[in-house]
């Protein structure tokens, strides 16, 4: 069973989520090719590793509104309730808006 973000907001489970959702995506990426959405997920997430993880970049709310529609893909495409990829989805986007003030673990 997955434990969402929000009951263990720290860098070193965020990480692991996000590598998580990674995974899963290069997976289904290649049972399917053809969805364009996954693509699109895949790039997101790969960017988030790099730019909020590895980089430390800091972005302000409407920033990570325009840069990234994650969130709105895993609400509007997945079953968010019942589906731990979309919950992974979701938490991928709505920790990168504070990131940088979590604890390490």
């Amino acid at each position: 069973m997955y434990t969402r973000l929000n009951n263990n907001r720290t860098k070193e489970y965020y990480r692991e989520i996000l590598n998580q959702a990674i995974s899963k995506t290069e997976e289904l990426l290649k049972m399917s090719p053809q969805i364009q959405i996954y693509h699109s997920i895949y790039s997101q997430l790969v960017n988030i590793l790099e730019e909020v993880v590895k980089n430390n970049v800091v972005f302000s709310e409407k920033e990570l509104y325009e840069k990234y529609s994650l969130g709105a893909i895993a609400a509007k495409n997945f079953d968010l309730e019942h589906d731990e990829y979309a919950q992974k989805l979701s938490d991928s986007f709505g920790g990168i808006f504070d990131y940088d003030k979590m604890p390490e673990k």
